[in-house]
């Protein structure tokens, strides 16, 4: 399966439970307390394993802390805001980056014991984290744009922190803002629904019979709102378990045909760069009994 792309905000919410907006990480870097936007403990080459044992680890401590607990039938744990089940709590110190906690989503007296879990690794109250390689995101300020997807939410600030074996070599600071929102952005009464299926060639597509199709179709907007592109690597068809990206099919053309009749675009920028929009346009009968009569 293709990856989503980075702001679909027209088709996100059919997306399922493990998509919605994920609680980060915490970061303690220069007396603040700061959310992260990336999970660190998954660029070790063995995080799956760990993660297995994390869980059961604070089952355990779970049901050690709160026994009634587990005298009837058990709640479930989980949230859809936290699907790993616990949040790791990171720490810089003098650029280097160490791992300082690991407890519950739901409650951080649910912890694990570090010296346990990583006792090869561990040396005073803190685990160097020099298996961090790469970029770690940083939000700050006011959400201009909030997305139920992963960290796909975006905020007025943000700080990008480059790692190299666990020590920090660069940090560069972006201001990210909305430049020109959409018709359907600033118009309550417009409903951007509405305006795709009712321009929907309901009449002149194949019978739909009772079948589904879903197609996703990438947009790169220009400055001015307008259509720079169609980003094809993240437009395709979704038919039961298949997934279909033939620019020839009836209806990714159809849905890409709509997508170039939308007024304009919001435009969004995100570490000096345009974010990328798009739709989603279900075709089955049930969509065209509800919106053929609007053409």
């Amino acid at each position: 399966m293709k990856t989503v792309l980075t702001l679909f905000i027209f088709f996100i919410a059919t997306l399922t439970a493990n998509a919605t907006s994920q609680s980060g990480d915490i970061l303690i870097w220069k007396g603040d307390t700061l959310t992260l936007f990336s999970n660190p403990l998954e660029m070790r080459p063995d995080w799956k394993k760990l993660h297995n044992i994390i869980i059961a680890e604070l089952e355990k401590e779970d049901q050690r802390l709160y026994p009634q607990k587990y005298k009837g039938e058990v709640e479930e744990l989980g949230s859809t805001a936290c699907w790993r089940g616990y949040t790791v709590e990171w720490k810089i110190v003098d650029d280097k980056i160490y791992l300082n906690n690991i407890y519950a989503c739901y409650d951080r007296k649910v912890k694990i014991n570090l010296k346990k879990l990583f006792y090869k690794e561990f040396s005073f109250d803190l685990l160097f984290a020099k298996w961090i390689n790469g970029k770690l995101f940083v939000p700050k300020g006011k959400c201009i744009e909030w997305v139920n997807f992963g960290y796909k939410s975006i905020f007025e600030n943000e700080i990008v922190l480059e790692f190299k074996e666990g020590v920090l070599k660069e940090t560069t600071s972006y201001s990210n803002y909305i430049k020109k929102s959409s018709k359907f952005t600033l118009d309550q009464h417009l409903d951007y629904l509405d305006f795709i299926y009712s321009h929907v060639n309901w009449e002149k597509l194949p019978d739909l019979k009772d079948y589904h199709y879903q197609v996703f179709v990438g947009i790169q907007p220009t400055n001015e709102g307008a259509i720079d592109s169609i980003l094809w690597k993240y437009t395709y068809m979704i038919y039961g378990a298949k997934e279909i990206t033939d620019r020839n099919n009836v209806f990714i053309k159809e849905a890409v045909r709509i997508a170039k009749l939308m007024p304009d675009w919001d435009v969004i920028y995100q570490r000096d760069s345009i974010v990328a929009r798009g739709i989603s346009v279900v075709f089955d009968k049930y969509s065209k009994k509800k919106y053929m009569h609007k053409k």
